[in-house]
C-alpha cells in the first residue's frame, strides 16, 4: 500500500507535529505489510522537513513558478503524484485538502482529509470551496468530536456519513525520553527554582489569543508567578509591545520559535491555553504527558480531554478573574498539583497513546483502498 501524505506546511504546528509522530510510528512497524510505503509532499518549508528526512521517507516540496498556486504549481503537483502512484492520498491543513481533492478527482485516486479546526473560523471563501469539493473525499478525519460536529453543522447533509473521529495522540515514552536526555535549566532563561512558571506554546496569531493571557498576568501580583511563551507569528511584535505597555517585562518571557519546545515542559509548573477555538491541541497532549495541570478557556462546560478540577481547570472565555483565581489555587496548593499531575500522566499514557491512533489510521487506509479496488 502506497500512502501519500499531502500537507500545506511543515512549520511548527499541531498538524505538522502529528504527521511526524504518525510517520515515526509507521517506520517502526515491524510488519511491512501494515507499514506500507509512505511519501510526503508539502508546500511551505519548516523545521519538520528535516525530521521527516531523517526517517528516510521520500519528501518533496512543490511550489509555483511565479507564486505558490499558479498553474505551474498544479502541473508540478499533478505530475509528481502521477509518478508516485499512491493508492491513497491523506491530506492535512486546508490548502492541501482542497488542492488534493481536485487532483485526486482528476487522477481517480481515493483521498481522506483531516479536519483540525472549527469550520466557522475558516471564513466564507474557504467554506465556499469546501462545499464545492466536499463530495470528493472518501472520508474526513476529525481530530476531535467537537471539530467533527462543527463540520457537520456547516456542511450537512454532504458530510453526514463521511466523518470519522480519530483523536490526536502522542508518543509518551519517546517524548519524555528526548526531553530529559539533555535537560534545559531554568537559570538559562532567567527563571529561578522558586518561580512558578506558566507555560504557553503555539503560533502567535489572533486565534490563539495570547493577548488575553498577557492581560490576565497584569492582574497577578505574586512576583514568583511567571509566564513563558514559546512560538512565533504575525502578532509577536504586538505582544511584546503589550507586555512592555503593561510593565510585565519581569513576568512575561518570550523564547521565540523553538524546534525543541518539548524540552520546556519539564521547566513548567502548569500549562495555559486561551485560544478562541482548538481542535485537539498537540501541545495540550504533550503538556499532559509531563503531568502539567491545564488552565484553558473553553466555550463549553465540557472538554474532550480536561475534566474541571481533575486535570486542571476549564474557564469561560473572558472570565479573567476566575482564571486568576484558579491559577493562584495551583500556585498555593501543592497537594492539588500533585494529584492533578498523577491524573494527567495516566491520561496521556493510556487514552492518547500514539500506538492506538496509528492502528486506527491503518484500519482506515485499508478500508478505503479495499473499497476503491472493489469498485474499479
Amino acid at each position: 500500500m502506497r500512502i501519500l501524505h499531502l500537507i500545506t506546511s511543515l512549520k511548527i504546528g499541531g498538524a505538522e507535529s502529528f504527521l511526524v509522530y504518525l510517520l515515526e510510528k509507521f517506520k517502526k512497524d515491524e510488519n511491512e505489510h501494515l507499514q506500507g510505503e509512505h511519501f510526503v509532499i508539502y508546500f511551505h518549508d519548516g523545521p519538520n522537513v528535516e525530521k521527516i528526512k531523517k526517517l528516510g521517507i521520500p519528501i518533496f516540496k512543490v511550489s509555483g513558478k511565479f507564486k505558490l498556486y499558479d498553474p505551474w504549481f498544479y502541473f508540478r503537483l499533478k505530475k509528481l503524484i502521477k509518478k508516485i502512484k499512491p493508492d491513497l492520498i491523506h491530506s492535512s491543513l486546508w490548502s492541501a485538502n482542497i488542492v488534493g481533492r481536485i487532483i485526486a478527482k482528476k487522477l481517480n485516486i481515493s483521498i481522506v482529509c483531516d479536519l483540525h479546526n472549527d469550520s466557522k473560523f475558516n471564513g466564507k471563501f474557504r467554506n465556499f470551496l469546501e462545499k464545492r469539493t466536499i463530495k470528493i473525499p472518501r472520508k474526513f478525519v476529525a481530530v476531535s468530536n467537537f471539530v467533527g460536529e462543527s463540520f457537520k453543522k456547516s456542511f450537512l447533509p454532504a458530510s453526514k456519513d463521511k466523518i470519522t473521529v480519530i483523536q490526536n495522540g502522542i508518543d509518551f515514552e519517546s517524548l519524555r525520553k528526548k526531553a530529559f536526555e539533555n535537560q534545559l535549566k531554568r537559570e538559562d532563561f532567567g527563571f529561578t527554582q522558586k518561580d512558578f512558571i506558566v507555560g504557553a506554546i503555539g503560533r502567535l496569531e489572533p486565534i490563539k489569543s495570547f493577548d488575553v493571557l498577557i492581560k490576565i498576568f497584569s492582574k497577578i501580583k505574586e512576583d514568583k508567578i511567571k509566564l513563558c511563551i514559546i512560538g512565533d507569528g504575525s502578532q509577536k511584535n504586538g505582544l511584546i509591545k503589550l507586555t512592555k505597555d503593561l510593565n510585565l517585562e519581569d513576568k512575561v518571557f518570550f523564547t521565540g520559535q523553538r524546534d525543541d519546545a518539548y524540552r520546556f515542559y519539564q521547566l513548567f509548573n502548569c500549562f495555559a491555553m486561551t485560544s478562541k477555538t482548538e481542535g485537539l491541541s498537540i501541545a495540550l497532549l504533550e503538556a499532559l504527558s509531563f503531568g502539567l495541570p491545564i488552565l484553558t478557556t473553553h466555550q463549553n462546560l465540557t472538554h474532550e480531554v480536561i475534566i474541571d478540577g481533575e486535570n486542571g481547570f476549564l474557564i469561560p472565555h473572558r472570565n479573567d478573574n476566575l482564571f486568576v483565581s484558579k491559577l493562584k489555587k495551583l500556585y498555593s496548593d501543592s497537594l492539588l498539583v500533585d494529584e492533578i499531575r498523577n491524573n494527567n500522566l495516566k491520561l496521556a499514557r493510556t487514552k492518547f497513546d500514539i500506538n492506538n491512533v496509528v492502528l486506527r489510521y491503518k484500519e482506515l487506509y485499508k478500508e478505503i483502498v479495499e473499497f476503491a479496488n472493489r469498485n474499479i
